[in-house]
């Protein structure tokens, strides 16, 4: 059972995107409101799912008494991209967080994320450091870097969490599984609601990058902490089915989005990736049907960068790639990858923090351990880390743990 809502409501609205959840990972996502320290104004749950009853019950059963949840059933499956921008028309406060329902919020996450929205008027959009729920002192995301090719990159996935994106920072974006934004952002005026072409995928990237080239700015907010079970609502989707949408809409992205020779740059070389991996038989049909579905979509994609174009007011190279942000995560297994080069990022970033000579001198040995290969050897990583200046903690036992298995 939820605890009794607090007085003086935060002025955020809760937005929560639901199909067929398990009601255990909803029922955890909805118990962290509940016990959140800042109440939200309201709590959106919009369901896409076939059984609205037991969602619906769910949901009842799970918040506080005082607060009443609204809920929004959806005649059929909208999608993720529509879904929310239902929820938030529906929604009425100053500031919408955006949920996924395999996320849950430390009690003091909410009232953080609020603070930095006052403390930063001008930012449209905050980004809390999410972990992986298994283990839970991984990094999952920590705001959304973007790539001149319009790849959008969880900063931080994978690697273990040391305290190396701790300091609060501008980021290109934020990743929707947990993201406070200014509800006047989807406005038509303004970044615009999310692409509902895209169904589900792409639609954070593809907002953040509207949102940077207008002029928009995005922060982190390391204070405020979110678990996440990585993929929890969509792990029985096919992966030929994600795919398709991850690759036909990342075309989409970056021809609505980028700059001319960035666009064309991005279409010709997605397109032929693909057909090469359909011919290499890497999910066959979805590649091919992802390269079929992005050039049918180009002149709807057209019309749009129309409008984004008009409303630029960066170049790309002012907000995007500005940052190396290497992936550390195996996306078939949902498990980091504990590696040399994982480990150079990780110290490498710390030391850029607050540089110290034992940092300094572990960051070359493991970037020569990286360079030679001797990397691969697990016990050597591990002996590295004893004396190495990182701070102690549940993040370095669970490196050492891994290491040695």
């Amino acid at each position: 059972m939820g605890s009794a809502r607090r007085e003086n409501p935060a002025p955020v609205s809760v937005v929560v995107v639901t199909y067929d959840p398990a009601p255990e990972m909803l029922g955890e996502c909805l118990d962290s409101l509940a016990r959140s320290t800042a109440a939200p104004q309201e709590v959106l749950v919009v369901d896409n799912s076939r059984h609205h009853e037991t969602v619906e019950e769910l949901v009842e059963r799970a918040l506080p008494s005082g607060l009443v949840p609204i809920f929004l059933p959806q005649t059929s499956n909208l999608g993720y991209a529509a879904a929310t921008n239902a929820g938030v028309a529906a929604s009425s406060a100053e500031l919408v967080l955006l949920l996924n329902p395999d996320a849950a919020l430390a009690p003091a996450a909410l009232g953080e994320l609020c603070a930095a929205a006052s403390a930063h008027p001008e930012t449209l959009g905050f980004a809390p450091k999410i972990r992986l729920s298994d283990p839970g002192v991984v990094i999952d995301s920590v705001g959304m870097a973007i790539g001149c090719d319009g790849v959008g990159v969880q900063r931080g996935l994978g690697q273990a969490d040391l305290g190396q994106y701790d300091r609060p920072e501008r980021v290109p974006g934020v990743c929707f599984a947990a993201a406070l934004v200014r509800r006047r952002a989807f406005s038509p005026g303004a970044v615009g609601p999310l692409d509902e072409r895209y169904f589900m995928y792409y639609e954070d990237v593809d907002w953040s990058m509207r949102a940077a080239i207008m002029g928009e700015e995005f922060r982190t907010v390391p204070r405020a902490e979110v678990r996440h079970l990585h993929s929890g609502s969509t792990r029985n989707l096919g992966q030929g089915f994600k795919h398709r949408l991850i690759q036909r809409n990342l075309i989409w992205t970056a021809v609505k989005n980028l700059e001319v020779e960035g666009a064309l740059r991005v279409l010709a070389r997605r397109s032929s990736a693909n057909l090469k991996w359909a011919a290499a038989g890497r999910h066959p049909a979805a590649a091919l049907r992802a390269v079929a579905e992005a050039w049918l979509g180009l002149p709807g994609v057209a019309l749009s960068r129309r409008e984004v174009q008009r409303r630029r007011r960066r170049r790309d190279r002012e907000v995007l790639g500005l940052e190396d942000a290497p992936v550390f995560f195996d996306s078939d297994t949902y498990r980091p990858d504990v590696s040399a080069a994982a480990l150079v990022a990780a110290v490498g970033r710390l030391f850029a923090l607050a540089p110290s000579p034992a940092l300094e001198s572990s960051l070359l040995r493991l970037r020569s351990a990286e360079a030679t290969g001797l990397g691969r050897d697990r016990a050597l990583l591990a002996e590295m880390l004893e004396g190495a200046g990182l701070p102690d903690g549940p993040a370095l036992s669970w490196l050492r743990a891994e290491l040695s298995s």
